[in-house]
């Protein structure tokens, strides 16, 4: 399922979670205003990126930030991200 029609600002970061519990999927994605906690994320070559730091932030001292159309499905009980 497309989350998008048009290219939109998508975010995101390592879940650092996932160090302690492996079970917890090691990608957070952010995408109008709600988080997704994905298992593995995918960005097709077409769709460029640049970083986002955020040194005084308490979760995370930076991302990956990158326009584009954002899908999120499930596969064998987990959950894919892709960029286009």
């Amino acid at each position: 399922m497309f989350l998008n029609d048009k290219p939109k600002e998508i975010v995101f970061h390592y879940n650092k979670h996932h160090n302690i519990d492996v079970m917890t999927p090691p990608w957070i994605v952010k995408f109008k205003g709600k988080t997704y906690y994905i298992n593995h994320f995918d960005v097709l070559p077409n769709v460029g990126f640049s970083t986002k730091e955020t040194p005084d932030n308490g979760h995370t001292k930076g991302s990956m930030k990158m326009k584009g159309l954002l899908e999120i499905y499930n596969k064998e009980d987990k959950v894919f991200a892709r960029v286009s």
